[in-house]
C-alpha cells in the first residue's frame, strides 16, 4: 500500500509540473491526490509509532508557507511545498529539514534564471516561470540526500 501511495504522489507532482509548465496554473484536484497520498503516509508513519511532536513543526510550517509565503511564490507552490513537507515528516524530518528543501527550490531556481538573465535588479524575476518542477527536484534530491 506505501508503494502505491509514492506512486500516486509523484503522478501528482509530475502533473502539477506539467501543468505549470504548459500553462503556469495547477489545479486544485492535483493536491486533493497528492495531499491524500502523502497523509496517507504519514499517517501510516504515525500509525507505526512516530513522533507526534514533528506535527507541530508541519503545522507551523504549513501556517507559515500561506500566511508569508504565498505572496512570494503563489498558492499552488505552497500547495506543494506543504505536500513535500507532510512526506517528510512522515519520513521523520522536521521544521528545518522542510526549511532545507524551500532553499534547495530556490538555490536550484537562481543558477539557472541568472544564466537566462531572467533576474531584474530588484531581485525579482523579469518573466514569471514555473516553481513547481524546481521544487519536485528539490524535493526528489533532498529524499535521495538525507
Amino acid at each position: 500500500m506505501t508503494a502505491g501511495l509514492w506512486v500516486i504522489l509523484w503522478c501528482s507532482l509530475l502533473y502539477g509540473c506539467a501543468t505549470d509548465l504548459k500553462s503556469q496554473k495547477v489545479y486544485n484536484y492535483t493536491w486533493w491526490f497528492g495531499g491524500l497520498a502523502a497523509g496517507g503516509l504519514l499517517w501510516g508513519s504515525l500509525y507505526a509509532g512516530g513522533s507526534p511532536v514533528l506535527l507541530w513543526h508541519l503545522a507551523v510550517y504549513m501556517v507559515l508557507q500561506f500566511a508569508l509565503f504565498v505572496r512570494m511564490y503563489g498558492r499552488a507552490d505552497c500547495y506543494a511545498f506543504c505536500v513535500c513537507a507532510i512526506v517528510e515528516a512522515s519520513l521523520g524530518m522536521g521544521f528545518s529539514d522542510y526549511l532545507v528543501l524551500m532553499l534547495l527550490a530556490l538555490g536550484l531556481l537562481f543558477p539557472v534564471q541568472l544564466l537566462r538573465r531572467n533576474i531584474a535588479k530588484n531581485g525579482n524575476l523579469k518573466q514569471p516561470v514555473a516553481f513547481l518542477p524546481y521544487i519536485s527536484a528539490a524535493f526528489a534530491l533532498h529524499l535521495c540526500f538525507w
